[in-house]
């Protein structure tokens, strides 16, 4: 069994997504679709994704919640462009986008980065770690290592947590299935000193024997278990200063695949 653990710790400002939903209304025998604005953060600024030059495939929260999106295979089911493959149970995880695939995947570096707020993800068996309390997925195709460094030849996929809101929320997720598979989510926001500091923990344990029978140990392999936490704390100091410490643990064992 593989355990990985990546830690990170960002400090910065921050940029706030509003997802979009979209919408469809009958008129007698056409349809209007409505389309609303989806703002993103690709370029390190806040813009309309219509407007970014860029080819972007971007989920809001929503989405992420309904298509059950938990790691970056799921991300890569709905991608156009990109790929995932974790091979050696998780070990060498490598994301290709448009094809361009590293010549050596036993080397440090992917032509694909992966981004947790901006916050490069530098440990290959870290990359495709339990993903908890996430406001948005953003994967940008092409070459960006104008912005992000130069392991993003191929281009990028940004993780966008949910920050602290200045009204108390909290929610709570509960799973239950075959091959002793349970789960368990739960996050917690709200404003610690009202007008100035806003608060968010968010932590969750996600577990599976697996379904694939090993007939020498007569036990199931292909299974996982991830333990994953984060926290961040929102300062608004004044009007045009806003200020974000956050940080993000995951604990990941995997099982070798069948």
């Amino acid at each position: 069994m593989l355990t990985s653990k990546p830690f990170i710790l960002g400090l910065g400002a921050v940029s706030v997504a509003v997802g979009g939903l979209l919408a469809t209304e009958a008129w007698s025998q056409e349809e209007d679709v409505l389309l609303e604005e989806i703002v993103v953060s690709a370029r390190k600024t806040e813009e309309s994704l219509a407007d970014v030059p860029l080819s972007i495939t971007a989920f809001n929260a929503e989405f992420i919640e309904k298509a059950a999106i938990d790691d970056l295979n799921d991300v890569a089911d709905f991608t156009p462009g990109l790929t995932f493959n974790a091979l050696f149970g998780e070990f060498l995880p490598v994301p290709v986008i448009r094809g361009f695939a590293p010549t050596d995947v036993l080397q440090t570096e992917n032509n694909a980065g992966v981004f947790v707020d901006g916050i490069f993800i530098s440990g290959q068996e870290g990359l495709n770690f339990s993903q908890l309390d996430i406001e948005r997925i953003e994967v940008i195709k092409g070459p960006q290592s104008a912005l992000y460094g130069r392991s993003t030849f191929s281009g990028a996929v940004n993780i966008v947590t949910k920050k602290p809101t200045d009204e108390f929320e909290g929610k709570v997720e509960m799973t239950v299935g075959d091959g002793s598979r349970r789960a368990v989510k739960a996050s917690v926001s709200g404003p610690l000193i009202p007008g100035k500091l806003a608060g968010r923990i968010a932590a969750g344990f996600d577990e599976w024997d697996g379904s694939y029978s090993n007939q020498l140990s007569e036990t199931d392999i292909g299974g996982y278990g991830y333990f994953t936490a984060n926290g961040s704390l929102r300062f608004t100091p004044s009007d045009s200063t806003e200020i974000t410490a956050m940080v993000y643990w995951s604990d990941d064992e995997i099982d070798a695949p069948a």
